[in-house]
């Protein structure tokens, strides 16, 4: 087994924004972007796209 190396594993577990963008439709993805840049609400479809998202991401590891 080879030696895990730190800058490899920070973060590699992380549902960051590239793992949301390969994950989310473009319009959830989107509708977040707007929400973090402007301030835009969050419908509750999108919350719940980005959390099954989210959840399907964990269960896989």
């Amino acid at each position: 087994m080879s030696e895990l190396k730190l800058p490899e594993l920070f973060g590699s577990r992380v549902f960051n924004e590239e793992t949301m963008k390969e994950r989310l439709s473009g319009a959830c993805y989107q509708a977040w972007k707007r929400c973090v840049t402007d301030g835009a609400s969050l419908e509750l479809a999108v919350a719940n796209e980005i959390a099954g998202a989210m959840k399907t991401w964990a269960v896989e590891r």
